[in-house]
This record gives C-alpha cells, structure tokens and sequence, in this order.
C-alpha cells in the first residue's frame, strides 16, 4: 500500500511551554523530519491544566504557537499545523466552554487523566468533557498504571463515545512493559481508535507516526494502519465520524524487528 499522508494530532512542538520543544529552532528541526517522514499534518498539543484554560500559560502558549507558524510558513511549508492541548483533567468543575480548545474543526478535545493514574472516578471524570459538549480522545491509555487490572474501562469508555489515541511508541516498549503489553492488547480487541506520536521534540522522546506506520503495514495490517494513522485522525480534525478499526495482533517478531531498527541495533 502507498503511504498516504499521516496525521499526527499529539506531539508537542510548541517551544520553551512545556517538556517539549526547548527552543524554536528545535521545533522546526523535528517539524521538517515529520515532512520528511511523510506526516502531512500535525497538531500540536501542549499541555494545559483543565482549571487553567484561561490567563498567562494559554497566552504564552498561543505566543509560542504564533511564533512556530511565522517559521514553518517559511520553513516547512508542506505540512499543515495547528495547535490544540492535551487538556490535564485537574478539575471536575473546570469550564470547557472555550471551543477554540478542541482538535481541529470539530467537537473532539484531548484530555489526560492526572498523574499517569487511573481515577478512582473515571467515568466521572470523562462525563465532566461530555457536558460540555465535547467528544473525549483519551491520550494514552495504554500509559495509566491500574488500567491492565481493570480493563473494562476501556470497553466502557469507548461504549460512551470516548476514542483511544495510544502512542507510537508503547508498541515497541517505549513507556514500559505494561505499556506495552496494554497497548498491543487494545489493538489486537480492535479498542485503539487512533495512534499519535505524543512527540516531545527531544531525542529521548522522538518517536514518530510514520514508525507505527512502518510496523503494521511490514505486519499485514495495512488497511489498520491506514484508518490509525491516516483516516481517522484526519476525520477528528475535520469534525467527521471515525471509522472502526478491525483488530490486529502483532506478532513479538515483528515487534523486535522494529525496536531494534529504534534503538539503532
């Protein structure tokens, strides 16, 4: 299959905002190595607390992105950019009302639950995002410790509307063994909605969409790949409906294959 134009709708390019990019000139580095890759549209998703959507962290947030788009209008002009947040769900009176928050176009909104925790509420806590009227997309689920015992939720979550954005990286153990493990489970139960690459443009966190891309097609799963990657991150910006995704069990060989070309084995 011919790879079509990845979307990757979490990375985190702003610079000097968060645990991102440092600086603008690495932002741009890391964005022309997405064109390179063939990521043609990006949204980048630097972190905001849910009880601070407003005041001095969004403006230097919005400063920063300003900033970024004045280069990569010159610099990297093939890919399309935008910025979002991944919204850190710190508050379950915080005001969402705000629609310039979401992915793109639409009513989807990027959230994470606190601490790399599960909640002890969590439903409770997507039900705050729903209100509102926004579409949940759960940043890494495979990444919250608690979740591989209590797998029902994500069975529930999806059930209510929520899609599940996994990382590139958990595939191949980037995030730990648990990650790993949950990751490739929620593929393999057709649970994973979408991949994004949550970029921190550092070389310790530098994996990309067109990696997770590289593993399921070389695995078989070419129209997976092609809906993960291409399709449905590309309708969650557009404000279209995503498409469900057929389960793919990826084999630890193919795995191995791909974290030894990562650790440049």
């Amino acid at each position: 299959m011919t790879q079509p134009a990845l979307v990757d709708i979490h990375c985190h390019l702003v610079p000097d905002v968060d645990d991102g990019a440092r600086s603008l000139d690495d932002a741009i580095a890391y964005l022309e190595s997405f064109r390179e890759a063939g990521i043609g549209t990006v949204v980048t998703t630097p972190h905001l607390a849910a009880s601070r959507t407003a005041g001095p962290w969004r403006d230097a947030i919005d400063d920063g992105f300003r900033q970024l788009v004045e280069r990569a209008t010159s610099d990297c002009p093939e890919v399309e950019l935008s910025c979002s947040f991944e919204i850190h769900l710190d508050d379950p009176d915080a005001d969402l009302s705000d629609r310039s928050l979401g992915l793109g176009v639409g009513d989807a909104l990027l959230v994470e639950f606190p601490m790399l925790l599960l909640p002890a509420y969590p439903d409770t806590m997507l039900d705050v995002v729903r209100r509102q009227e926004w579409k949940p997309v759960l940043a890494h689920p495979e990444r919250y410790a608690g979740l591989e015992r209590a797998y029902g939720w994500v069975e529930r979550w999806r059930e209510a509307g929520t899609l599940m954005c996994i990382n590139a990286g958990s595939l191949w153990g980037e995030y730990g063994s648990e990650a790993e493990r949950l990751s490739r489970r929620m593929l393999a139960a057709g649970h994973v909605d979408l991949i994004a690459s949550d970029h921190h443009a550092r070389p310790q966190r530098a994996t990309t969409v067109r990696q997770a891309w590289d593993l399921l097609t070389e695995a078989g799963f070419e129209e997976q790949a092609r809906l993960l990657l291409a399709e449905n991150p590309g309708a969650v910006v557009e404000g279209r409906a995503t498409q469900q995704v057929a389960p793919c069990e990826i084999s630890e060989s193919w795995v191995g294959r791909l974290r030894r070309l990562v650790r440049g084995g």
